[in-house]
């Protein structure tokens, strides 16, 4: 689609002119301005904005305002161009007439009035796209006005939904729908404001109601089948892929719900082949959510909460909706997926991405590209493959038979090889390839097969039907059909044997032509693979019940072996029976979004250290880096930091793996706890390394008599793995009790309760970080990591880049306390190390300048004690 690029510059705007709702801080005054600076130059922009203070609504309210005034611009702009070229051209041809060199006038006259047309031409797509939006506004407020006055039927629905536009039933062997060709229309600057959660992104739609941007900014939400869809049939299904593939074939079904079929095997059999069309796709239906959508923004659960209102499908809306919308919000996935990309149809080019709470941007592009797959897992796939195979080969054609064999003898020789892996290996994809010996297949191909002719979807309803059958009883009379009924299979298959054979030789020939010329050995072993029959299996003993099908597992894993060979590397564990693909070159998965954009945003509350993430991700653009942090927003005295480096006995804290789990090393420990809950009020929370250490100390604590203590002041509670949604009820709960003395919740560094969460006011009066969590520096996949970045970042790369994991880790947790300009709070660094001026320096920054080492020199632990009571009595 066509777009314009003014040549003017935008000034920055006054700090009161962002439409902010409040009145901003003075680093949200700052971030704003710096924001739309960035913007306007088309720059990559980091941005380090503390937790509470913002960062979210700052962001939005400064590239809305860029927005607004950079439209305004270009709609000028094309105006001023256009009449003086206008000009321009009308006095060039006068100039003409009278010049000697008549040739060359004319050619200038040309190149003017061709720069004139295309002008016109742009400010043509540009107006009418103005006016269509206009018109959406008029139809909204008359339906709005009749949907109050006649609330809308079924009967009414339905009629819609068969008036319009069937699709057609060859797409059902698609990947996806195909949408309607794009209109010549003028495109606009867009921005594609992603977070890790559909909640985060609601908060974001909450805050921009607030602001006087809502007048005129065109909002969409994006999300995926599991959130949007409203049909009951397709949210009853466990997974997204499952939902996925029930809404394809509801939507290239043409039958209807209300429609009586006449089909003779279903009035037989009284079971349709295929389900019925979905009801909620009408084009009409979805336009008018379409057109609300823009007009009226709204959230994920109020865009589908509409969809159910209105009988619209609120996921095809929304897809519709996103070439319009100003502000599209969505999830990591969907921007960073690029099959998602293409399949939402989503155009990065000149637009405005910002990725919100981005420290963890790195492992998220990492665990997007990646995957995971069991030996189990891969072991039931091939037998799902081989049971499909066995029943339905005789109406597969040669190419689909081989494809489909070809599948299953990859499958066989990646778990041949993988018994060979002890101790674990890294392998590339070549060398992969090349040792399970099916380097010399199609791999591509065989990928596109499986895509085009859904055969995941295929092969997992075989796969439940074989489950869900009842097993033969000994007394039943055995299964198979009749005599009549094998005579006559007989007769029809002699039959076609005698009609096809010409058919048949030419089809095999055409599948040898189409085949590229291959050593002998590589030929013989393809024809082995198409003929030869692989040992049929019992359902009973190779399906069980449950089980869930693993073949999108499987070719998800395949689909990783096509990325270049030196973007990842496959971690073949046959010990703990792992086959996991894991990138180690995430630039070029995320260039291509760098690249296309006009600018690039990350902005999160602990990006510091970013040496890796501009090495990693942006190593071609450093150039258009500008990096801005910003301190907090409460006053110097509302946080105290202390690094305990002596426990209350006078022992030197040192939580490393060898030493954490020592007597003496717990017992300071647990001293810790029982000493500062006396002075603590409301609620502490303890962060440790793991989960496994969680344990450790909570049975040393009870052993020792510790817990029985602490509980007479606070009530303890420990996460473990799952959900934390009880857990935290039930803390907050005992936090709020007055007659209580508060709480104190154990937890783990890296789980469900160090990020994303909110620890506000007496939630969080206390963050404890016991030690310095590094990951397992033994994991091969760590020191592949470390090794490659060693290699093309420097001899020091890997180490930065293992004490940044740590450091991260540390800084989100920290983050968990002071969440608003009226909070406060103690932190507490639990280890020597912390005292060391290099860790000290990838702390944020309004907690490393107010650092209070409690040393022996400096009074030990008691001081600790002492000061904390302070702080919190003069609150």
């Amino acid at each position: 689609m066509p777009h314009y690029t003014p040549v003017g510059r935008l000034e920055t705007p006054e700090a009161d002119q962002f439409g902010f709702p409040y009145e901003p801080y003075e680093i949200q005054k700052k971030l704003m301005q710096e924001l739309f600076q960035i913007l306007e130059n088309g720059e990559v922009g980091i941005f380090e904005s503390p937790t509470g203070t913002g960062k979210s609504l700052t962001l939005t309210c400064g590239a809305l305002t860029w927005l607004a005034r950079h439209e305004k611009l270009v709609k000028e702009e094309l105006q001023e161009r256009v009449d003086m070229m206008e000009k321009l051209v009308k006095r060039l041809k006068k100039d003409g007439q009278e010049a000697k060199d008549w040739l060359d006038v004319q050619g200038k006259v040309q190149e003017q009035v061709l720069e004139m047309q295309t002008l016109r031409r742009l400010k043509e797509l540009h107006d009418n796209k103005e006016q269509q939006l206009a018109e959406m506004k008029d139809r909204v407020k008359i339906h709005n006005r009749n949907r109050k006055k006649f609330p809308p039927k079924k009967d009414d629905a339905q009629k819609e939904e068969d008036d319009s536009d069937t699709d057609n039933e060859t797409l059902h062997e698609t990947a996806d729908i195909e949408e309607a060709p794009p209109r010549d229309t003028f495109q606009s600057v867009q921005i594609f404001f992603c977070s890790r959660t559909h909640s985060q992104l609601a908060q974001i739609m909450a805050e921009v109601k607030k602001t006087p941007h809502l007048s005129w900014v065109r909002c969409i939400s994006m999300g995926s089948r599991q959130q949007l869809c409203c049909n009951s049939q397709v949210r009853a299904l466990k997974s997204v892929a499952m939902m996925n593939e029930r809404c394809l074939d509801m939507i290239t079904s043409r039958a209807l719900p209300s429609q009586p079929s006449t089909s003779k095997k279903i009035r037989i059999t009284g079971k349709e082949s295929k389900p019925s069309r979905c009801p909620l796709k009408g084009q009409h239906l979805i336009e008018s959510l379409r057109d609300l959508a823009l007009s009226e923004p709204m959230d994920i659960e109020e865009l589908a909460a509409e969809g159910t209102s209105t009988g619209a499908c609120a996921y095809y809306a929304s897809r519709a909706a996103l070439s319009e919308a100003h502000l599209i919000l969505l999830p990591y996935q969907l921007l960073l997926d690029k099959s998602a990309r293409e399949q939402l149809g989503i155009n990065l080019k000149g637009s405005i991405v910002i990725v919100d709470e981005a420290h963890n941007l790195l492992d998220s592009v990492a665990q997007i590209h990646g995957a995971e797959i069991t030996r189990s897992d891969m072991e039931f796939a091939q037998l799902e493959m081989i049971n499909y195979r066995d029943f339905y080969k005789n109406r597969f054609s040669a190419r689909n038979l081989l494809k489909i064999n070809q599948l299953i003898f990859i499958a066989r020789m990646l778990l041949q090889l993988h018994e060979t892996m002890v101790p674990a290996q890294i392998l590339d994809s070549c060398t992969l390839t090349s040792k399970a010996d099916f380097f010399n297949l199609d791999l591509t191909g065989i990928l596109t097969f499986c895509d085009k002719n859904r055969f995941a979807r295929k092969v997992q309803s075989y796969t439940q039907k074989l489950q869900s059958a009842p097993q033969q009883s000994e007394n039943d009379p055995p299964a198979g059909p009749s005599v009549r009924s094998q005579m006559l299979q007989k007769l029809v298959q002699e039959q076609q044997e005698k009609e096809k054979p010409k058919a048949g030789r030419r089809r095999l020939e055409e599948v040898k032509a189409n085949e590229p010329d291959k050593p002998k050995q590589g030929k013989r072993k393809l024809e082995e693979i198409a003929t030869k029959e692989l040992p049929k299996i019992s359902p009973k003993k190779s399906l069980p019940s449950g089980k869930s099908s693993q073949v999108r597992n499987y070719l998800a894993f395949l689909e990783t072996l096509l990325n270049p060979n030196d973007a990842g590397r496959i971690l073949l564990d046959f010990e703990n029976g792992i086959f996991k693909y894991f990138l180690i070159q995430p630039a070029e998965k995320f260039g291509y979004v760098v690249q296309l954009a006009r600018a690039v945003i990350v902005a999160g509350g602990t990006m510091k250290p970013t040496e890796e993430l501009k090495g990693q991700l942006f190593s071609c653009y450093q150039t258009r880096i500008v990096e801005h942090f910003y301190g907090h927003v409460v006053p110097d005295n509302a946080v105290l930091p202390f690094v305990v480096s002596h426990g209350p006995n006078g022992s030197a804290l040192r939580f490393n793996f060898l030493q954490r789990s020592n007597p003496a090393m717990l017992q300071e420990l647990a001293m810790v706890l029982q000493n500062l809950v006396q002075v603590i009020p409301g609620g502490m929370v303890c962060f440790l390394p793991s989960y496994d250490y969680l344990e450790v100390v909570y049975r040393h604590l009870e052993k020792s008599g510790t817990l029985e203590r602490i509980s007479q002041r606070k009530k303890i509670f420990r996460e473990e793995s799952g959900s934390a949604d009880q857990l935290l009820e039930d803390y907050a709960s005992a936090v709020k009790d007055k007659s209580s003395g508060g709480a104190l919740l154990l937890s783990v560094v890296g789980g469900k309760l160090s990020e994303g969460l909110n620890f506000t006011d007496d939630l969080g009066r206390a963050v404890l970080v016991v030690g310095l969590p590094y990951p397992n520096r033994k994991s091969l996949e760590l020191q592949t990591r470390m090794q490659h970045l060693d290699q093309h970042l420097g001899s020091r790369a890997g180490e930065e880049f293992y004490e940044n994991l740590c450091l991260k880790a540390v800084n989100q947790c920290i983050g968990r306390a002071i969440r608003h300009i009226g909070d406060y709070a103690c932190v507490y660094l639990l280890d020597e190390r912390y005292i060391w001026k290099k860790i000290q320096s990838k702390l944020p920054e309004w907690i490393s300048k107010h650092i209070v080492e409690a040393s022996k020199e400096n009074g030990g632990f008691g001081a600790v004690q002492a000061r904390t009571a302070r702080f919190f009595k003069e609150r």
